[in-house]
């Protein structure tokens, strides 16, 4: 019996092994490819951000009025909750433009006297984007107009609302909103005991009537390594090769793209050629919104970021974007101006064409902090007329000095001058708190 047994088993196992056999011969398997981009890790591991995180206000001013004001920046717990509550969930419809003259609109005269909030873009957005942060209904005619200010205040015991563009001829009312009066009254009150800003006399800008108080850091960080830059950038990294050096700099490319790191500055700059129509006409919506999404797969935002200028607003031909880096609500900022705290990306028709910025990658949740005091008042307005500068804006900002191990972020006040470029005021006068 156990013989019959082995013989049965003995059958199957060559039958078996035949049908297996012809399989392998004659049959044709039905290969699936990899697509390589679904697994290359690049280790860029910035997160993704969506377009409505990054045109958030820079600053929002409250107007108390007779003349007292003070500034919410970027990132403060009262700012959040006037963009929650005032910005998000608030309507504005029925947008008409507004004639200044025939309408006595006298800014200085309002913010001086009439209570309400100033809601400042670092760069105008286009009505079409700003609809993907606010509740706005608006005629067709007004999407590409770029919106600058929007100016919230109490007029006759209603609210009044305009949309200021980036042009100073343009100005833009909502007639209709579901906004109380109480319910702006009690935003304005949440600035009550907040540092006193002063309007500077000549410019659009608010400074601190006394000194601010700050925290500096000292960041450790990463870098970016090559290896990772061309996994992230090249369709096949495979095919990127190193091409030569030149002032430093080392040179990749797979024949189309090209990728040039600068390891001295810890700074790289990615192209990829586009051919489009030279009179294509530049879409700030449509450039912008996909400047984002590339960035959310080619690096992502190691911290935040603010939509901070576009060059030019509206052309034919390619636009340069940047978003300025943020840290505790100010903005990050290097002596080198070429080399740390911001991105630069540009487009053309929605395609981009070339993008740059740092290897440096900081680990805030890490960080060393020790309190600052940042001279305001007259120690400020000291140190402005000293500088002999003539700033469109004044603000606190973060210097970044790369050391070793950690990149320390000192506060500073920036001036920014009308050609976009900027400098640190010298702070004779500034000194850390005890303990710091």
């Amino acid at each position: 019996m156990m013989e019959k047994a082995k013989t049965v088993a003995l059958v199957v196992l060559v039958a078996a092994s035949l049908v297996q056999s012809y399989l392998l011969a004659y049959s044709s398997p039905n290969y699936e490819p990899i697509n390589q981009m679904e697994y290359v890790d690049s280790g860029l591991d910035g997160p993704p951000a969506a377009l409505a995180d990054l045109i958030l206000p820079e600053q929002m001013i409250i107007h108390f009025g007779n003349k007292q004001h003070t500034v919410l920046p970027y990132g403060h717990q009262f700012y959040n909750m006037v963009y929650s509550d005032l910005l998000k969930q608030r309507s504005f419809e029925n947008l008409r433009r507004t004639n200044l003259p025939a309408s006595y609109l006298d800014w200085d005269l309002i913010r001086d006297t009439r209570p309400g909030i100033e809601i400042r873009f670092k760069e105008a957005v286009p009505v079409g984007t700003l609809k993907s942060i606010m509740k706005i209904k608006e005629d067709f005619t007004v999407e590409d107009v770029g919106i600058s200010k929007i100016w919230i205040y109490e007029s006759k015991e209603e609210v009044k609302t305009y949309f200021l563009s980036d042009s100073p001829e343009i100005v833009y009312e909502a007639v209709q909103s579901d906004l109380t009066v109480k319910e702006l009254e009690n935003k304005i009150g949440l600035g009550a005991h907040l540092p006193a800003y002063y309007p500077d006399s000549r410019h659009d800008y608010y400074l601190p009537a006394v000194d601010l108080q700050m925290v500096q850091y000292k960041v450790p960080f990463n870098i970016f390594t090559e290896d990772q830059l061309k996994r992230s950038l090249f369709p096949d990294p495979g095919m990127a090769r190193f091409l030569f050096e030149r002032d430093g700099a080392q040179i990749y490319t797979d024949g189309k793209r090209g990728l040039q790191v600068r390891n001295g500055d810890h700074w790289f700059s990615y192209s990829d050629p586009v051919s489009v129509p030279v009179e294509s006409r530049a879409e700030t919506k449509e450039n912008l919104t996909n400047a984002v999404k590339f960035i959310n797969r080619h690096g992502g935002w190691n911290s935040d970021y603010l939509f901070s200028r576009v060059s030019p607003n509206y052309a034919f031909g390619p636009q340069t974007f940047e978003f300025r880096q943020y840290v505790g609500g100010y903005p990050v900022m290097n002596t080198e101006q070429s080399s740390f705290g911001y991105i630069k990306i540009v487009m053309q028709k929605g395609v981009i064409s070339n993008y740059e910025r740092s290897m440096i990658n900081m680990d805030i949740g890490l960080a060393e902090k020790s309190a600052y005091r940042l001279p305001g008042g007259d120690a400020l307005a000291t140190m402005l007329e000293q500088s002999g500068l003539n700033p469109v804006a004044v603000y606190p900002a973060y210097q970044a000095t790369l050391g070793d191990e950690k990149i320390h972020l000192v506060p500073q006040w920036a001036v920014e001058l009308q050609d976009g470029t900027y400098r640190f005021l010298k702070e004779p006068m500034s000194e850390e708190l005890a303990g710091s």
